[in-house]
């Protein structure tokens, strides 16, 4: 497929799918760009580097964003624990990029990977269901 179609098929994908899907298909962009820029920061491509970790950074809001407000207001666990991981996680992204660090790149990799899977079972797989947002934390309802 050519790049500019793979570009639209993914457009088409993303305006086409459920809200669990979408979070399953932000999880899997931010490891992907995290991938990216730890190759490019072996090939000491900076600028790549950079846009690749701002990418993944750029993600990791918008899943903090995705958190019900009314929930994290209310004190819910998941919610605030979700919260200060992704906060985590964008600080380690941060710190990673300055300072060219790819252990701590590795370390939100793993991390968003373990949240995917969990995602991925909770949408089962393919993002088909939506959970309630009481039991995720998450915004899901439109």
């Amino acid at each position: 497929m050519n790049r500019g179609g793979y570009k639209k098929y993914n457009q088409v994908q993303i305006k086409t799918a459920n809200k669990g899907k979408l979070i399953v298909m932000l999880y899997q962009g931010a490891i992907r760009f995290m991938k990216r820029a730890l190759i490019l920061l072996e090939k000491k491509d900076m600028e790549g580097k950079g846009n690749a970790l701002i990418r993944s950074q750029d993600i990791i809001l918008e899943l903090l964003y995705s958190l019900d407000q009314g929930l994290l207001d209310q004190g819910d666990e998941l919610a605030v624990n979700l919260q200060r991981l992704y906060l985590y996680c964008y600080r380690r992204l941060v710190h990673a990029n300055v300072h060219m660090d790819s252990d701590a790149v590795e370390e939100v990799i793993k991390l968003m990977e373990n949240l995917l899977q969990a995602w991925e079972q909770i949408t089962g797989g393919e993002g088909s269901g939506e959970p309630e947002s009481s039991q995720s934390g998450l915004a899901l309802t439109g």
